[in-house]
């Protein structure tokens, strides 16, 4: 029997790209796929919280969302940071942030977000989810955020 698949985000280091990719068609590729749009689409940002910046991003289907309310992360914010302590306990505050609504949303019971240093300009995300049925994964251990002196911000994997 040929097992049924569906369109999954797969990443390129090589090429640092996202590209599609077929997966088996279950619960694990399509919160693979949430976690990787939730995090990797820039969410809209206050005029406060851009700072300098002109550009406040978004993501045109924010349009159909309720008022103030923007898919993806403000990871972006980032870019141009060093990789402190406050930066990345930010990057750890903006994915969880970004991720939440898998909680509200009742596709996951809990998700616990942690973030560390990996380079001089990286910092690497673990996703820790909870499934409905109680059953813990671990996503993306080695996704990373490059935050980049030239403004470029990339996902990396090792």
């Amino acid at each position: 029997m040929k097992q049924t698949t569906m369109p999954a985000l797969g990443w390129h280091s090589t090429h640092q790209q996202l590209d599609l990719k077929p997966a088996p068609a279950d619960q694990l590729s399509w919160l693979q796929n949430a976690v990787t749009i939730s995090l990797f689409t820039d969410a809209r940002a206050s005029q406060e919280e851009a700072g300098n910046q002109q550009d406040l991003r978004g993501y045109w289907g924010d349009s159909e969302l309720p008022d103030g309310e923007s898919l993806g992360s403000k990871l972006w914010l980032l870019q141009r940071e060093k990789v402190t302590r406050d930066v990345i306990s930010k990057a750890r505050d903006f994915a969880e942030e970004a991720l939440q609504w898998l909680v509200e949303e009742n596709h996951l019971l809990n998700l616990q977000v942690s973030a560390e240093r990996t380079g001089l300009d990286s910092i690497a995300f673990q996703i820790d989810c909870q499934l409905p049925e109680g059953n813990w994964i671990n996503l993306f251990r080695e996704h990373q955020l490059a935050l980049t002196a030239t403004g470029g911000s990339h996902a990396l994997q090792s």
